[in-house]
């Protein structure tokens, strides 16, 4: 379980503290109701993706790669996640949570890029997992 927990501490600090520096400081999570829901969530896929950062690409390994973790330690923690697809499924509905908790913080974005991005990290740890618990089973 404490995989799980460290899991869960590193997702929580790149996506409520944001790496940029404020004032010469490193930014921290700001709570405001002012800013419209239609500026904070984009629902048109990679729409954004390449336009909005200068470091796109950072940003696609960063999302995928944050999650792959995920997608290795919750199976061998919970004992229900025994299929990729319960893994992916129950990684989305994690991921959907975080997106919408970003609700709540005017310097973050809800993006279905990171929804996409993110369960491709699970997806991509789930099968590394399974395939080395299938390697297994197949070595006599």
């Amino acid at each position: 379980m404490l995989l799980v927990y460290i899991c869960l501490v590193v997702i929580a600090r790149f996506v409520y503290f944001p790496l940029h520096f404020v004032d010469g400081k490193i930014g921290t999570l700001t709570i405001e109701f002012s800013t419209t829901l239609s500026d904070m969530i984009s629902l048109i896929p990679f729409f954004f993706l390449f336009d909005r950062y200068d470091g796109w690409l950072i940003n696609i390994i960063g999302n995928i790669a944050m999650f792959i973790p995920v997608g290795i330690v919750w199976p061998i923690c919970f004992r229900k996640l025994d299929s990729i697809k319960k893994t992916v499924f129950a990684g989305i509905f994690f991921i959907i949570f975080i997106e919408l908790s970003q609700l709540l913080c005017t310097e973050r974005h809800t993006d279905i890029d990171d929804v996409i991005l993110n369960t491709s990290g699970v997806l991509i740890g789930a099968c590394i997992l399974f395939a080395i618990r299938k390697s297994r089973n197949d070595v006599p």
